[in-house]
C-alpha cells in the first residue's frame, strides 16, 4: 500500500511530497515544483524519474541533492508515523505528516 497523503522533510519542512493511491508523488522542492510516479517493488515503492519546473534559484544545489536522494530510493516504510524512504546504500529521507 502507498503511503498516500501529503508529507514535509523533517530535515527542511519547506520541501513537501504528496502521494496519491495511483502511487504518483509530487511536491514543493527547494526551489520548483516537481513530480514522479513511484513503482512497486518488493521492498516497497522506488522513485522513478523526477520532472520538475525550471526556475532558477540561488539554492539549485540542495534541490539537486534532494531530487537525486529521492530519485535513489529504493525502499519505503511507514515508521511510527514517519514516512520513511532509503536509497540502496542505507541513506534516508524521513518525513512527517504534513499538518
Amino acid at each position: 500500500m502507498p503511503p498516500v497523503g501529503a508529507w514535509v522533510l523533517q530535515s527542511d519542512p519547506s520541501i513537501t511530497l504528496e502521494v496519491d493511491a495511483e502511487f504518483n508523488f509530487y511536491g514543493q522542492g527547494p526551489c520548483n515544483r516537481y513530480f514522479g510516479r513511484f513503482e512497486v517493488v518488493e521492498t516497497g515503492l522506488r522513485s522513478g524519474p523526477i520532472g520538475a519546473t525550471l526556475m532558477a534559484c540561488p539554492n539549485l544545489d540542495q534541490e539537486f541533492a534532494y531530487f537525486s536522494a529521492l530519485e535513489a530510493t529504493r525502499s519505503t516504510a511507514v515508521e511510527d508515523g514517519q514516512l520513511v524512504l532509503r536509497s540502496a546504500e542505507g541513506a534516508a529521507l524521513v518525513f512527517s505528516p504534513q499538518p
